[in-house]
């Protein structure tokens, strides 16, 4: 079978932890093996400094441009992303992304784990 949803039919939702509105996609089209989200920030917003405990992360930038830190103490670097630019984070690289500009951004983690995040401020 299949599932079909568009993003204009996904609810956005505020998360209590997080910046961005969240659509989930994964959750509308009920993914087995894979997460899809798509958030969406304002200018300024960004993710909390994490890692997953097991998902490796696929991000599409659909709008605007991110700054993104990751790696961690004195290994930690900074770049841009912006419209049509993918990112591939392994589970165990530390991360962040703050919106330059109002953007959405697709991310796919994979497995599809729930609750997979640390959050720096965790640890």
């Amino acid at each position: 079978m299949y599932a079909k949803t568009t993003l204009s039919e996904l609810e956005s939702r505020e998360l209590d932890d997080a910046e961005a509105d969240l659509r989930a996609v994964g959750y509308e089209l009920r993914t087995q093996q894979m997460r899809p989200n798509v958030w969406e920030f304002e200018t300024g917003e960004a993710t909390n400094w994490h890692r997953q405990d097991e998902q490796e992360e696929l991000h599409y930038v659909l709008a605007g441009e991110f700054v993104v830190a990751v790696g961690q103490d004195d290994d930690e670097e900074s770049f841009e992303i912006s419209e049509g630019d993918f990112l591939a984070v392994p589970p165990e690289t530390w991360r962040q992304l703050e919106a330059t500009e109002s953007s959405t951004l697709l991310v796919v983690g994979a497995p599809n784990v729930k609750d997979d995040g640390i959050r720096a401020d965790d640890e």
